[in-house]
């Protein structure tokens, strides 16, 4: 059938494992999904982190240049490891982080050493000098020619941030031996950025209630709408028995086919919805950026080859099939697709990988990056034909939508540093490498966070301009059902840069700006991919967080309610909390489309 627009889901799906044009053991791969959920989120309270579970991250064996601890902005920050007894000591080697130009916030790292964890005696200070460690290899390694102590000591002399990818400890009875690795640590405090680290040893616990009770209410709503449910209601209920008679404090490997059972159930009235009328969904396959940032995420250098447009048929079927419509690109990186209001066309931007452009220490001059190593928007028909590419030269566009006009509203870094608004300086993009405008707050030349705002093109790709003279970050547009443009801004003139990433409008023509919801809200830092809801006055949007890539709660904004603060939300996903501004949740949501 044909894909619809109003009736088509752009989500992210298990069913993106499938191996393309082969019918599947799509079950045993969806239950292994679902055991997977239960194993991550296990649903009930987030605890908040605590020092030793974020601590553990420098002595767990990864070392990947980005931290495996965080402080909090603390007088003289400090980590710490219990090597379990005394060992006469050769050498400690400390692998800083090398992300975001952090890594001068240890110029002036001292180590310190005890044997009771109180009395600490300083053994180095390091000389202000910039050192890495997984990036160059070349960690900080400092010898120790056999002085005993039980606990290594990581601190700053003075106020700041600490935070380190690893640090490893070597003895001199075995030198190739770490005797840090998988010990218990410590830290002066934990942050916005501090994550638990240790395994988990709770005991695994399905939550077959839970989906029950949810059922339940999905079947009442059902029934409303007048669906048939009597078949999957009584499967539901069947599982409820049994789950009552095994009792919720039962053995794992008792309880695990019961929520299988109940998942499916489930699953089977969800599809009796009649808004799901379709038989094929378009997705997204695609690895995250390597830095991990609201507005870093959207820069071809940080891009990590893998995935592609795809789309499932038979979704309703016991035999799905998957197709790959980007199979023929160079290996990169693909994002943000689109279809066509008749679902014809794909929107969707793409960037070659080239596996030294992030490594590059002036990104400014950008004679230094390819031109295709950046994103750029293209077009093809929904079955892959008729690819065009839309955008060039070495600016990133991306986030491209179909304007009702015909025209594509779209994000990108052209705006320039001068004359930021207008046809003649967005066109002027399309003759040279133009420089371009950046946040106060960024990383340096090698990690230059270039501003992207919206831009308007014609069907061609044509008639290029920018329609927003602001001088920060927007993201995510959509096309509102009244026809205006929804976005998120960052609106930190004049103000603290943290939270304030709120949602506006504006005429798909830049005029009739207006400020939808939060402008002035701390709690969710980000309000992301916005759209209407079909046949109502609500959006619904991601509550995503700054120091992360886009992700988060799910939440319904009735501005009725309200322009500002937790009165016009309704969580839809309550499980997961505000990422950052409540505390960092173990799974999140992305990428919202609604039906009704």
């Amino acid at each position: 059938m044909m894909m619809r627009k109003s009736s088509l889901l752009l989500i992210a799906l298990l069913c993106c494992a499938l191996a393309q044009g082969e019918p599947l053991d799509w079950r045993a791969q969806v239950e292994a999904d679902w055991l997977c959920q239960a194993k991550v989120r296990k649903l009930g309270a987030q605890k908040p982190v605590i020092t030793q579970e974020d601590a553990a991250g420098a002595c767990d064996g990864v070392k990947d240049g980005k931290w495996g601890f965080h402080t909090e902005n603390d007088a003289k920050p400090w980590w710490h490891v219990d090597l379990g007894k005394s060992h006469p000591l050769s050498r400690v080697v400390v692998f800083n982080r090398a992300d975001g130009g952090s890594a001068a916030r240890a110029g002036k790292l001292t180590l310190l050493l005890s044997n009771d964890g109180k009395d600490w005696r300083e053994v180095y200070r390091h000389d202000g000098t910039v050192f890495y460690g997984a990036t160059d290899s070349k960690p900080l390694a400092v010898a120790l020619k056999g002085v005993e102590a039980r606990f290594v000591r990581a601190q700053l002399p003075h106020a700041g941030y600490l935070h380190l990818d690893e640090v490893e400890v070597y003895g001199t009875a075995d030198e190739k031996k770490n005797l840090a690795l998988g010990q218990p640590a410590n830290q002066s405090s934990v942050s916005q950025w501090s994550t638990k680290k240790t395994k988990d040893t709770a005991p695994l616990v399905y939550p077959v209630e839970e989906i029950i009770q949810s059922g339940r209410r999905l079947a009442a709503d059902l029934r409303s709408m007048g669906v048939k449910v009597e078949a999957a209601g009584r499967e539901l209920e069947e599982v409820a028995e049994r789950a009552k008679a095994v009792g919720p404090e039962a053995a794992p490997e008792l309880r695990q086919p019961l929520y299988l059972k109940a998942r499916w159930a489930v699953r089977r009235l969800a599809w009796s919805n009649p808004l799901l009328d379709f038989d094929r969904v378009l997705f997204v396959k695609r690895v995250p950026s390597s830095f991990s940032h609201m507005s870093d995420q959207h820069y071809g250098w940080w891009s990590r080859p893998g995935g592609g447009i795809y789309v499932l048929d038979g979704l309703r079927s016991d035999s799905p099939r998957l197709r790959c419509l980007t199979e023929h690109f160079p290996e990169g990186s693909f994002i943000c697709p689109e279809l066509s209001y008749d679902a014809r066309k794909v929107l969707f931007a793409y960037c070659k990988y080239y596996p030294h452009v992030s490594s590059v220490r002036n990104k400014v001059d950008k004679a230094n990056l390819p031109e295709d190593a950046f994103y750029h928007i293209f077009e093809m028909n929904a079955d892959g034909t008729g690819l065009r590419q839309l955008t060039r030269g070495c600016y990133d566009d991306f986030d491209a939508r179909y304007l009702p006009n015909g025209e594509i509203v779209f994000m990108s870094t052209r705006r320039g540093q001068f004359v930021q608004c207008g046809k003649l300086s967005a066109m002027a993009t399309l003759g040279a490498a133009l420089p371009d405008s950046y946040v106060r707050c960024g990383g340096g030349a090698s990690r230059p966070v270039a501003v992207y705002t919206l831009h308007v093109m014609d069907a061609a790709g044509g008639n290029l301009r920018a329609i927003s003279p602001f001088e920060n970050f927007e993201w995510t547009p959509s096309v509102a059902a009244d026809g205006r443009v929804l976005f998120a801004r960052w609106d930190y003139v004049d103000r603290s840069n943290m939270p304030f990433m709120s949602l506006w409008a504006t005429n798909p023509d830049g005029t009739n700006l207006q400020a939808v919801y939060g402008n002035f809200t701390r709690n969710p830092h980000c309000i992301f991919e916005a759209r209407s809801i079909p046949d109502s006055h609500k959006l619904i949007f991601t509550a995503s967080a700054h120091h992360a890539i886009t992700g988060g709660s799910l939440c319904l904004l009735d501005t009725r309610r309200g322009f500002d603060g937790l009165e016009p939300l309704t969580r839809l996903t309550p499980e997961v909390c505000f990422p950052e501004s409540e505390g960092w949740p173990s799974s999140f949501y992305a990428h919202p489309y609604p039906l009704s």
